[in-house]
């Protein structure tokens, strides 16, 4: 038993340590090279040898701009990620229209998707849903930023939901190169990055986030490829209530 308990420490010792020293170099990349673009655009703001127009100073204020809301996003998932692993989700379960939340996530997500053709299909009628509100939203904004990521620029995205069996289904839908076969679980573990997607920013945390949210709420998420080429990430959620009864003016 104590050989058994020392093989177990050993190997959740090796796993940490794996762990630890994926984050290192996921946060060695991802995070060097936005700081690298803003240095640059910085010094060549403050460099008085070679005067710039104001066409030129103001594309190198938004490099930085946008470089920098770049590291925040990843920090954000880091953290956000530390606070799942810590202990239980509380969840804040309210009853909302779920046009309203993909509403908020697309909006959050304007610039972002400025150049594609996003489509929506929802229930007929008003669907509510009991959940946390501001974590579902941030699943979607994950999905959203996941398919705007990894496909053709300019591509559209399809969100669509619908009840069965009892669970509300929400899936977002891309036309991109799709998933090789057998990733589709591993791209929802930490820090996971299919090989050719190095090239991309990010630490490979914004699914494992989704996962854990959905999971919080009695759920499951999940990935496959669609039919007609491109891939389609979805997660459903547990309908165990009736939704309120709302007057018909409201």
């Amino acid at each position: 038993m104590r050989l058994a308990e020392e093989a177990q420490q050993a190997q959740l010792s090796m796993t940490s340590e794996r762990l630890r020293n994926t984050l290192l170099s996921a946060i060695s990349h991802d995070l060097r090279t936005p700081l690298a673009t803003i240095v640059g655009a910085a010094s060549s703001l403050v460099e008085q040898d070679a005067p710039l127009s104001a066409a030129d100073q103001r594309e190198l204020s938004l490099t930085i701009y946008e470089e920098a809301l770049r590291m925040s996003d990843l920090c954000n998932n880091i953290l956000d990620m530390a606070r799942l692993d810590a202990g239980p989700i509380t969840l804040n379960r309210q009853w909302y229209p779920l046009a309203e939340i993909i509403g908020s996530a697309l909006h959050k997500l304007h610039k972002r998707l400025a150049d594609r053709t996003v489509k929506t299909q929802l229930p007929e009628g008003l669907c509510w849903v009991h959940l946390d509100a501001a974590l579902i939203e941030q699943v979607l904004v994950n999905l959203l930023e996941n398919a705007c990521k990894y496909t053709p620029a300019g591509s559209p995205i399809d969100i669509s939901a619908k009840h069965t069996d009892n669970m509300l289904k929400v899936t977002v839908a891309d036309r991109g190169l799709g998933i090789p076969a057998g990733e589709e679980e591993k791209l929802f573990a930490k820090f996971y990055r299919l090989h050719q997607e190095h090239a991309q920013s990010g630490v490979g945390l914004g699914l494992a986030i989704g996962k854990a949210i959905v999971i919080a709420h009695g759920g499951l998420i999940g990935a496959e490829n669609r039919p007609g080429g491109g891939a389609q990430f979805f997660f459903l959620l547990p309908e165990t209530e009736n939704p309120p009864q709302m007057p018909s003016d409201e």
